[in-house]
Parts: C-alpha cells; structure tokens; sequence
C-alpha cells in the first residue's frame, strides 16, 4: 500500500510552529502515519513544500531510522528550485528531507504554470490513499488535491489543523 501526503503551508495555520497546538497537530499525524504503516503502507509520497508536507516527510523519515527501515519516502518536487525563495530553516530542513528520501522525482525542468498541481495528480495516482493536513478551504492546492483524490476513488484521511479532528473518506470504486 502507498500514500501521499498533502497540506497547507505554516501560514495558514491558527497558532505558530513553536505552540502547543503544533505539537498536538504533529502528534495526530504522527499517529496516522503509524497507522498506516502497521496497515501495510511501505511507500510515502511527499510534495517537499513548507509546512505539512515537510512535517510528514519527516515523521516517515524518523520511523525508517527508528523503527521500520523497509519504509519507503518518495519525494515529488514540482520542479528543482522549489524551496529558492524560502527561508534558510525551511531550506535545510527540505535538503534533509531530500537527502533521507529513498527517491526524488522532478516533475519539471523549471517553474511552469501548472507544475505544482502536475507534482499532486501524480503523488495520488501513484498511492492508495491520501493524507491531508486540511482546514476545508474550498481553494488551493490542498484542496485541489483532496479533489484530485475524491474524483478517483481514493481513500484519504483528513486532520483540520483548526479544529483537531480526523475524518475518513473511505475508497470508492471508480
């Protein structure tokens, strides 16, 4: 079984990565994450981008070194300078997470328009199920993705950031 994992950037968070609601939020997907590989899941796809994708990559990449080694983290990154206009602890923390992936896939030479939506239709085409750190905002490129994962057929695992809570849509044949 494979996932993705797909989610907002920090600033669309309600409180800040140094409070007690980060740590909470971090939990709950460290949870899921743990979940799923007891359920089978051996390969992760992350977009690599600030924020939850980053979380989650991580938390794949602690339970490789820790506890379960045969995980697989795939990075799919929409194009090679994703992360240029970033700040320098989103920068190291993204090489990091580059460096402890089992494989990166470049979706693009380039930034184009569309690259980044390209890079989520293939993280869930290639997985069983999604992971979405989502606050239910009906635009951007969560949403896109847990639309994307609806229109086929995917089991996807939503945690709100705002409100603490989990919801499973469960698979639906196509």
């Amino acid at each position: 079984m494979k996932a993705a994992f797909t989610g907002h950037r920090p600033e669309s968070f309600q409180f800040t990565h140094d409070s007690d609601e980060y740590y909470d939020l971090e939990q709950m997907i460290w949870k899921e994450i743990c979940h799923l590989i007891e359920d089978g899941c051996d390969t992760f796809y992350c977009g690599a981008a600030r924020g939850a994708d980053i979380m989650c990559g991580e938390i794949v990449l602690t339970e490789k070194i820790t506890r379960y080694p045969d995980v697989k983290l795939i990075c799919a990154i929409p194009f090679k300078e994703q992360a240029k206009g970033w700040g320098i602890i989103w920068k190291m923390q993204y090489q990091e997470l580059l460096r402890g992936a089992d494989k990166i896939v470049q979706m693009c030479d380039g930034y184009e328009p569309g690259c980044y939506h390209i890079r989520n239709r293939y993280m869930v085409d290639n997985s069983d199920v999604l992971l979405a750190v989502y606050n239910g905002e009906p635009k951007g490129g969560t949403a896109y993705t847990v639309n994307y994962a609806r229109k086929k057929g995917k089991k996807i695992i939503i945690i709100n950031p705002n409100t603490m809570t989990k919801t499973v849509i469960p698979a639906r044949e196509i």
